[in-house]
């Protein structure tokens, strides 16, 4: 677990690099990177309650998981 403090992400205990690097890499996979594309363009949207990821550069729309 972990918190925010003044800006600053504060976890407790023990988390190695490689695992801080893997939840980094597997957010910007399904949140950010477009499946079509390979574009960061990309804008997070909710439509009822449902997240949609829509593409600004190439104009894809297509569902994500429920954060």
């Amino acid at each position: 677990m972990g918190s925010v403090q003044s800006g600053t992400l504060i976890f407790q205990g023990r988390i190695s690099p490689e695992l801080i690097k893997k939840k980094i890499l597997d957010y910007t996979k399904e949140f950010v990177i477009c499946k079509e594309c390979g574009n960061p363009d990309t804008k997070l949207l909710k439509e009822e309650r449902l997240y949609f990821i829509k593409c600004e550069a190439c104009g894809c729309r297509y569902p994500v998981r429920k954060i």
